[in-house]
């Protein structure tokens, strides 16, 4: 299907037919571009952080400090307890 973008206010913006939201569960929806074409997909209620364009930074940030000061670091049975076990107990493993 070839759509038009058009203007609306300061932004362009494209009409979707009915039949492509008409089941979707929330009318919230991603925008990104993917090898040189925008992609539109719907939020799912399973995206996560991850997804997040911040997050490979945040990542890359506590691994350098990891690494930069090794003697913060702490074994996970030293510092785990219930207060974690309630934040994540809704949580899949994967």
């Amino acid at each position: 299907m070839r759509k038009k973008l058009f203007k609306h206010g300061g932004s362009y913006a494209i009409d979707l037919p009915v039949s492509f939201v008409r089941d979707l569960a929330s009318r919230t929806v991603e925008v990104d571009r993917e090898h040189g074409k925008i992609v539109i997909a719907p939020k799912r209620e399973l995206d996560n952080i991850e997804q997040e364009p911040e997050f490979k930074t945040f990542v890359a940030a506590l691994l350098y400090d990891a690494m930069k000061h090794p003697a913060k670091l702490r074994d996970v049975r030293d510092v785990w307890d219930k207060e974690w076990d309630d934040l994540l107990k809704d949580v899949p493993l994967t």
